[in-house]
């Protein structure tokens, strides 16, 4: 697959949710980062991160726009979780980079924390 190919099927996962899919793009050593929040380190700490996910009844990232340049693609998107009876939205710039294998080495998506606020916020309430 392209680098284009593999972030669409990353995607293609992610709108079903299927997390053994989604882990199966990702390599052992995975950066993931969501600035402006947080980082984890290695395939185990992004299970446990999705772990923390309050709830996820469905999601789907709605792409506007993708671009590659050898193993970095480019996506401008808008992300949507539904999560305790209501449909969050954020808007999302996210960068991927491929290893040498085709398999995400580090992924960082750059949102607006406020918006993050707006829509996330009431689920650190408990």
């Amino acid at each position: 697959m392209t680098p284009i190919e593999t972030i669409t099927a990353f995607i293609a996962a992610w709108d079903e949710y299927n997390l053994e899919k989604i882990y199966s793009f990702m390599a052992d050593d995975v950066e993931w980062t969501d600035i402006p929040l947080s980082t984890v380190n290695g395939i185990g700490e992004v299970r446990a991160k999705m772990d923390g996910f309050p709830g996820v009844e469905a999601c789907g990232f709605d792409m506007h726009h993708i671009a590659a340049n050898k193993n970095v693609v480019l996506t401008e998107r808008t992300d949507w979780f539904d999560m305790k009876g209501k449909r969050r939205t954020i808007r999302v710039m996210g960068t991927f980079e491929l290893n040498e294998d085709g398999k995400i080495m580090k992924w960082r998506d750059y949102f607006d924390s406020a918006e993050f606020v707006r829509e996330f916020g009431d689920l650190a309430e408990g």
